[in-house]
Parts: C-alpha cells; structure tokens; sequence
C-alpha cells in the first residue's frame, strides 16, 4: 500500500525569501480582487452563518441539554465568578471531569454577560476555521490554490464536522482546527506556528495530546529529528500528568473513562496489552457490525482516499482505536464528539493521499479532488444535518417553535437567580448561571452523578424545582408528586410545564 512518507521526494513548499512571507492567502498582486479569497471566504462565512443561526434556534426553543452544554456553561461561569469550579450539573470538579484549560479563554467574555449562545458562536467560528487550515495545508501540497479551496470545502461538507455543531459544544470540536494549522505549520516548517497551534489543542481536552504524539513521529521520521521528538515526549507527558495527576487530584478518583472499556482493561496500558495477547478478540471486536458500519461512514466522505495516506491517517489512530475497543456505544456515532480526533486524521490524509498521487500520476489529480467532494457532497446529504440534508426537516433542529414556548419562558423566569434549583435536561441550560443546579432527578436520586454516584448532593439544598412533565418517566413523575405534596408549592404549572418552590424542609431522618 502507498505511504505518503514518499511524498518527501516532493519537499514542502515553504513560501520565504530574503524580505519575508508573503500573504499566506496567496496573490498579493490581486489583492481584494482575488477570486480565491473570496470563494473561501464565502465558503466560511457562511458555513459559520447557516451553523450558528440553527444552534441559536436551538437554544432558544429548548432543544439544548445539561449533558454536556450545562456542564461547561455552569462551568466557565464558576471560574468567571472565582468560586470552586465544581460541577453540580455532573456532580464532579471541572477538572476532574475532562483537562480543559482552553474555556480559561472565555472566562472574560462571561464577565461581560456571555452564556451557552457565546459557547456555540465561539465553537461555529473555530471550526469554520479549520477550512482555512485545510486551504493552506493543500495550497502548499496540491500547488494549486483552487483545487485547495475544493478540499477546504471537503471539511466543511463532511456530516460529521456538521454534527458537531448540532451536540451544540464540546472542546473536541475546538481542537480540531488549531490540530489542522499545527499539521500545515509542521509540513511548512513554520515552527513557531507550530508550537502555538499544538498548545491551543492540547489544552482543549487530555486525549488531544495523543494526536500531537503521532504529529511528533511523523515529524521526526520526515526529517526534523529533534523538534518530532520534543513533540512526542512532550506531548505523552502532559497526557500523562492529564491524565493521571490532574483528574485524580481532582475528583478523588482518577480518569472515569478508563471503565468503558469493560473487561478488556482499566487503563490504556492494561488494554493495550490484553489486545496484543488476544488477537483474535480484537478482530472480532473491531469487524462487528457497529463498527464496520462507523468505519464506512466515516472514510465513505473522502472516497477512502486516506487509505493511500497510512502514516498520516495514524493521526486519527488513538482515538479510532478507543471509538472502536470502548463499550460505550455513543463513541461510534458520527453525530458525536468522540470522531472530532478521527476526522483530524481523516481529512489530514485525505490531503496528503492527494499529494502523493499528484507526484505519481499528476493527471488524475483533479479526477480525485473531484471524487471527494463528489462524495463529501453525497454523504452531507444522506447523513448530515445541514439545510441540503434529507435529514434537516426530521426534527434534529426545532425548525418550528412549539405551542408550549411561551410557557418555558415563562417558567424560566420565574425561578430567581442564583437559587439552588434542579431542573429536567433541556430547562437546565437557561438556568446553568448558578452555584447549585441540578439535572432533575439529582440530587435525590443519582443519574450520572460523579463517578459512581459517590457524595451526592444534599436534596435539603434545593430550594427550587423546573420540570417538564412530558419528558419524565414514571419513577420522576411519582418523585415530583411526592415533593410538591409535601416539601415544594406548585408556583407555575402550564403545558405541563411546571416550576415549584420549597416551603417544608425536608423530613429529619436522623
């Protein structure tokens, strides 16, 4: 099979001369009038128009959760308020949950009033950037500016770029467009790029830093021994320290994640090795059904095309690895975050297999550009979310306000700020901008609190409760009688829409 470590014979085309760079967009002798830039500016402004007004409508009709949105709104708004980031929306410390130093960045925007809408323009923003990312990574591989906008434009047609914005945000989806121009700025020797665009990433989320690690080897087997290095030690030790310093000290614990792996191991090492002495096992387990199904539907974008680009596709390696040997299921749906780190490598070698063909067989080139876009083209439409989705009016986006909006807002407002307050799923992140909130039933019952559920909150501490009484089951429906009869008074209750407020204290069982 090709490896596109033979596109050394073909040397990046690093853009200097004795002055300096000139514009990384290409003809400066066009200016303004370049039709490039204005293609690929259209491209991204819009992409970012299109996702952004659909996750506002989101938001604003109610169709927005407290996993994960209200857990980094009440987040960011912990820190921009200097109190204890602990996370009563998941029961954990900020940084016992995931290592995302990167929402220190927003904390000053919530100084000035920011909220989940701020989350969601931030994220949009960044991802439309990474086409910029594939541009220039293409430009400088393809020599060919407009076949660098065609592949720009693969990224944004990709359905799962598109659903990302749909989970609404996630600091996976932020990483993948500082991973893209660190790609480029290693491929161009631009170090210092390099280096600043590796640290964005790897503060967004602990596992980036295992693509940064592969960045490293490449690095260093095309040519640049001593910085490939650097990267890779530096990069497996701030997973390591992540990982195994930072989240533990945090939530008491260590990294939760490590048990969805089930019986194959409790962390990567134990994993890793129980797959090596079983690898009949593993086969089994990676060409289940589910899973060659995300296989298809991941790769089938691109044409397959990054199967002729291995040594970068390894990019994606980690993460596809931990998507395909979890038992957690979700981490194998292209609707979801877990692809964020597989797409990288995904688009980064569906490049580079460009490239490499472009040296071997310069003819085919714009045949294969072509087939990308073709079926990128092909897949948004059958599998993403966008307004040209045959998914678009299925209901993933609340197109049309219901006839109970008005009493959501309603009870929204009714509960005062700041109150101690445990509200159904798609309430609590209109109300995340407190100390205590809670994700109904919590605290008096635990669901998905902490690790395993340990020191769940005081129910006592409740003075407020915001619910929605369609979306209960049977169990919450009977708590919420149980509490509105004796400890909570009914204050609003319309479209089954129903906001109570604490006027017993609980019953002493002491």
């Amino acid at each position: 099979m090709a490896s596109d470590l033979d596109t050394e014979e073909d040397p990046p085309d690093v853009e200097a001369d004795e002055v300096g760079r000139p514009d990384e967009l290409g003809d400066d002798a066009l200016g303004w009038r370049d039709p490039v830039r204005w293609v690929l500016g259209a491209m991204v402004v819009g992409w970012s128009t299109v996702f952004m007004v659909l996750g506002w409508i989101r938001q604003e009709r109610f169709a927005t959760f407290s996993f994960d949105l209200g857990i980094y709104d009440q987040a960011v708004w912990l820190l921009s308020r200097f109190h204890d980031p602990f996370v009563t929306v998941r029961g954990l410390e900020f940084f016992g949950h995931h290592v995302n130093p990167i929402v220190l960045l927003f904390v000053p925007f919530y100084w000035l009033g920011a909220g989940p809408l701020f989350l969601l323009s931030a994220q949009v923003v960044v991802q439309a950037s990474g086409a910029i990312a594939i541009f220039l990574l293409a430009r400088d591989r393809l020599h060919d500016r407009w076949l660098a906008v065609a592949l720009a434009a693969v990224l944004l047609l990709n359905p799962t770029y598109q659903w990302l914005t749909w989970e609404f945000f996630h600091p996976d989806a932020l990483a993948i467009a500082p991973l893209l121009f660190a790609y480029w700025a290693a491929r161009t020797a631009r170090w210092k790029w390099f280096v600043l665009f590796a640290v964005l990433a790897a503060a967004c989320k602990e596992d980036v830093a295992l693509a940064i690690a592969v960045m490293g080897l490449l690095i260093a087997v095309r040519g640049n021994r001593k910085i490939g290095l650097i990267t890779l030690a530096a990069s497996i030790a701030w997973y390591t320290i992540a990982t195994r310093v930072i989240i533990p000290l945090s939530n008491g614990i260590g990294p939760f994640y490590d048990s969805f792996f089930g019986d194959l191991g409790k962390n990567p090492i134990e994993v890793g090795t129980h797959l090596v002495n079983h690898p009949r096992q593993a086969v089994e387990i990676a060409t289940e059904h589910d899973r060659v199904s995300y296989y298809q539907m991941m790769f089938a974008p691109v044409a397959f095309l990054p199967l002729l680009a291995i040594p970068t596709l390894l990019i994606a390696g980690p993460m596809l690895a931990v998507n395909i040997f979890s038992s957690f299921p979700y981490t194998r749906e292209i609707r979801y975050h877990y692809s964020s780190l597989v797409l990288v490598g995904i688009i980064l070698a569906t490049v580079e297999a460009i490239a490499w063909v472009a040296v071997k067989k310069p003819g085919i080139v714009r045949f294969l550009v072509g087939l990308v876009v073709a079926s990128s083209l092909a897949a948004t439409v059958a599998w993403g979310p966008s307004p040209i989705s045959t998914k678009y009016h299925s209901g993933i986006w609340p197109l049309q306000a219901d006839t109970r909006q008005s009493a959501r807002d309603e009870a929204v407002a009714r509960v005062p700020e700041g109150a101690p307050t445990s509200a159904i799923y798609n309430l609590l992140p209109h109300l995340a901008h407190r100390d205590q909130i809670y994700d109904f039933p919590v605290p008096w019952r635990n669901v998905n609190w902490g690790v395993d559920g340990e020191h769940l909150a005081t129910p006592a501490d409740v003075q407020w409760i915001a619910v929605d009484r369609r979306e209960m089951s049977a169990e919450d429906l009977d708590l919420l009688e149980r509490l509105t009869a004796r400890q909570f008074r009914v204050v609003f209750d319309r479209d089954d829409i129903v906001v109570a407020k604490r006027v017993h204290a609980p019953p002493n069982r002491s």
